[in-house]
């Protein structure tokens, strides 16, 4: 069960050196359900910053191609980069505690131990 727990913790902590990696390979080779949940978790909340910054880009072009106008596109790309850099903020902040969490937490905690 602590090969678990490090694991699960390894998932969110991965943020900081291999974001889509180690997620990926622990949710292949996990032999536990849960710890594939983990995984998956932190997956998507690595994942998540990227998609939003492939839409904000494509968003910004068309805005730009629409418009012809830099200022009303600038004024765009700076509230997207802002609200992009909020989301990664939050998300980095989410990992760290789920890591956290997963690090203490008991084996018979049924919040964080389990998943429906």
């Amino acid at each position: 069960m602590k090969d678990q727990k490090i694991l699960n913790a390894l998932s969110y902590f991965s943020l900081f050196f291999a974001p889509i990696i180690v997620p990926v390979a622990i949710w292949i080779f996990s032999a536990t359900e849960n710890t594939k949940h983990h995984a998956k978790v932190a997956l998507l909340t690595h994942i998540l910053p990227t998609i939003g910054g492939i839409a904000s880009l494509l968003l910004v072009g068309v805005v730009g191609i629409s418009t012809n106008s830099s200022n009303v596109t600038g004024i765009v790309g700076l509230g997207l980069l802002v609200a992009i850099g909020i989301m990664i903020v939050v998300l980095a902040i989410f990992n760290i505690i789920r890591g956290i969490q997963a690090l203490v937490a008991k084996e018979d905690d049924p919040l964080f131990n389990t998943f429906d």
